[in-house]
């Protein structure tokens, strides 16, 4: 299973809540999914994964590309070097299990 945590951002930073396990939707994993996909083929490539493993905090250099790469390998079911919508719960999942997490941001105005 997929979970999500929460954290607040308000107007002077961000308000750490408890970190509560919540299921992702399919259509929360579908919103994560489009917005990866830089190009709008409806598959992610290895570009659009390095981006993404470079702003979900990749730690060195050369990491992001070796995190896309794995991930590739880790997802892709069919063998075309890319990750399609319905092989993206495997990459979330290596992503999760490589100590990467998926947040969900709420804003509210104070």
């Amino acid at each position: 299973m997929v979970h999500l945590h929460w954290s607040v951002i308000g107007h002077k930073g961000t308000v750490p809540v408890p970190s509560v396990p919540v299921p992702l939707t399919e259509q929360k994993l579908a919103d994560i999914f489009k917005s990866l996909d830089k190009n709008g083929d409806g598959v992610l490539c290895q570009r659009e994964l390095k981006i993404a493993f470079d702003g979900w905090g990749a730690w060195f250099p050369g990491m992001p590309t070796y995190r896309a790469n794995r991930g590739i390998s880790a997802a892709d079911a069919n063998g075309d070097g890319r990750v399609d919508k319905a092989e993206f719960g495997d990459l979330v999942n290596y992503a999760l299990s490589r100590g990467y997490k998926v947040l969900q941001v709420l804003k509210y105005e104070a």
